[in-house]
């Protein structure tokens, strides 16, 4: 079967590991070049299909009578990633996710909180749930010893990784203060995307700009605070031969999430076996708790340290065993798949 995403592919090894295991045809391509040997219309992160930018009400109308034609023709399954935009919302964005959402024939679930949430929202059409699989297609596992060496990293250092990138002060401020409250003398910080932009703004910022860039400043003073070898910041996504490196060296991963559904952030660290620490939010909370790995409250910074200091000592007592249940395997990820578009496409 040809299935459509309708969007451009991106650095997100996530739909790798279902396509690359895949029975059925994945076409990524522009959502106005759909045609009916499509069978299936596959729609991961609706903002994708405006290159994340806001669409205009004319976009949205144009799209709209695109669904249109995709239902006369196809099965709209959309695997359902996001409550909204992370990065706040507007009237066109919320008008986009309603189009995509009342007009979906099949949802892909990938917890049992996000199953519950939406049947109850979109009674009419069908849940199904499939499991975010790990990223085993994407990441090199290296030994701890040798990506601390070539990292710099003492070898004997506890160290702490917060991948992805920090998409918010509170975020950001979640990190450093609960790290920083861990009474834990030779330990290390590690973020592969920390935000530096500030909130500091006053009248005639933008004159004395010419002569003086305050936010300029701030940026290089906060960046020259948290350096090695307690601190390990990039401030651009990394490659993923970086990733693979940091996360190699890491001892505990910190999911740095406050208000989502999902965070593949999990799952890559399941896929280094490494004990993982999350927010008890959306379906994170179930997939943590299944591994009995610890949750916090992202709301208290006392909560995540807390969290964070029970992930230290089941590190540090060997008991955790880095596995993971065979439903997260892409191949079996991409199997269950296959068999939802395979049962809905449209005789």
């Amino acid at each position: 079967m040809k299935v459509l995403l309708p969007f451009k592919k991106d650095l997100n090894p996530y739909l790798d590991q279902i396509i690359n295991n895949s029975a059925h045809a994945f076409y990524y391509d522009h959502y106005l070049n759909f045609n009916p040997t499509y069978g299936v219309v596959n729609i991961h992160w609706p903002e994708a299909l405006f290159k994340w930018k806001e669409p205009t009400s004319a976009e949205l109308n144009v799209l709209e009578e695109c669904i249109n034609e995709w239902k006369r023709n196809a099965v709209i399954i959309y695997t359902k990633h996001d409550f909204r935009r992370n990065k706040g919302t507007t009237l066109n964005f919320t008008r986009l996710f309603e189009l995509i959402e009342i007009n979906t024939d099949v949802f892909i679930h990938l917890g049992e909180y996000s199953k519950k949430f939406y049947e109850k929202k979109y009674p009419k059409a069908e849940h199904e749930i499939v499991y975010h699989p790990t990223f085993e297609n994407s990441f090199e596992v290296y030994p701890k010893t040798a990506a601390r060496d070539l990292l710099g990293i003492d070898q004997k250092a506890l160290v702490v990784i917060a991948p992805g990138k920090i998409r918010s002060f509170k975020e950001r401020n979640m990190v450093l203060k609960s790290f920083k409250a861990l009474k834990t003398e030779n330990k290390v910080l590690i973020s592969t995307n920390m935000r530096t932009e500030l909130r500091f703004d006053f009248p005639g910022r933008v004159r004395l700009k010419r002569y003086f860039d305050v936010q300029k400043y701030l940026k290089k003073k906060f960046i020259d605070k948290y350096l090695p070898p307690g601190y390990f910041f990039s401030y651009e996504p990394l490659t993923n031969e970086e990733l693979s490196l940091q996360m190699s060296a890491a001892d505990v991963v910190l999911v740095p999430r406050i208000h989502i559904l999902n965070s593949g952030i999990v799952f890559l660290g399941f896929t280094f076996g490494k004990v993982t620490v999350g927010p008890a939010i959306g379906n994170i909370e179930e997939q943590l708790k299944e591994l009995h790995l610890p949750v916090f409250n992202p709301n208290s910074i006392s909560s995540v340290t807390e969290a964070l200091g029970k992930g230290i000592k089941l590190h540090l007592s060997g008991e955790y065993s880095g596995s993971t249940p065979a439903k997260y395997q892409p191949i079996n990820v991409a199997k269950e798949t296959d068999r939802i578009f395979s049962k809905y496409k449209k005789q």
